[in-house]
């Protein structure tokens, strides 16, 4: 592991600041150090996302803003409302003088825990900045958070996607800030847009195949939905229970909450469509 921060030229003008990015053990396959995007156009730039807010991130970041001419940086965007994605936003507009901006539905959570600043800008679904010869297209996709943002770089094809979409496994869906339905019909929507040539996600590697990744992971929910569901119907009615089931030979127990959240999402989704009720802590069929 290495704390030596790096970037990587994605595509024209799209520049992935890599920091810390070995990826640790976890239960949706590994979590990678919170990817920070610069993207930069004839007439400005942006900031997508800006990991915890530590001195050393905040350097790289920085250091590439300033390497590249200190472009006028037009917004700082956050994908979502989680500390990895939001921490440093308040130094990063203090040190360049980027408005804060987010999903309108994420605003008021994003601005409560920001440390320092607050969300000058709430993006609405299908808003737009143009850098100059690189215009960015704006997307809520509920799920993973019920503002998460996606971000479409028109000019090359590129979808930032934040946390609704991981460079290795799946993200986390809780029903505190998530919502599994939402998920999956974000992820429906996403198949429609046209063009896309990769996926730069809140963590991990690029993804190249865009349109298989959003199939992919539609599929993968809907296997675990069948799947909760049969194991209801068969008398698997509690959480634990479900937990010891799905997760065959079991997980590391500092695991085991955020694994129940997401049994609980999809239970959740289950009880709305009617497939499955819950009597105090119990659930079973329909």
């Amino acid at each position: 592991m290495t704390n030596e921060a790096t970037h990587v030229e994605i595509a024209p003008g799209i520049h992935q600041i890599l920091l810390d990015q070995e990826a640790r053990p976890g239960v949706y396959g590994g979590v990678y150090a919170p990817n920070v995007y610069l993207v930069i156009g004839r007439d400005g730039a942006v900031f997508i996302d800006t990991a915890y807010g530590k001195d050393d991130e905040l350097k790289a970041h920085l250091d590439l803003w300033e390497a590249k001419g200190k472009p006028n940086i037009e917004a700082i965007i956050l994908t979502h409302r989680h500390g990895d994605h939001i921490g440093g936003a308040g130094r990063l507009a203090d040190a360049t003088g980027g408005p804060i901006a987010c999903a309108t539905d994420e605003r008021d959570a994003v601005n409560a825990d920001l440390k320092g600043g607050q969300v000058s800008r709430a993006l609405l679904d299908g808003d737009s900045i143009d850098l100059g010869g690189a215009t960015l297209e704006f997307m809520h996709t509920p799920g993973h958070t019920m503002g998460s943002l996606c971000t479409v770089h028109r000019d090359s094809g590129v979808l930032f996607s934040g946390d609704m979409i991981l460079g290795t496994g799946t993200t986390v869906i809780s029903p505190d800030h998530g919502d599994m339905a939402a998920y999956i019909e974000s992820m429906r929507r996403l198949l429609t847009v046209k063009g896309l040539t990769m996926i730069a996600p809140g963590h991990g590697p690029i993804i190249d195949s865009p349109y298989e990744k959003f199939q992919e992971l539609i599929d993968h929910r809907l296997q675990r939905e069948a799947q909760v569901l049969k194991l209801v119907s068969e008398g698997t009615g509690t959480v634990d229970a479900l937990l010891e089931a799905i997760y065959v030979g079991g997980i590391h127990p500092k695991l085991h909450d955020t694994a129940k959240n997401q049994i609980l999402s999809h239970l959740a989704k289950l009880q709305r469509d009617g497939k499955v009720k819950s009597d105090a802590a119990e659930f079973s069929a329909v």
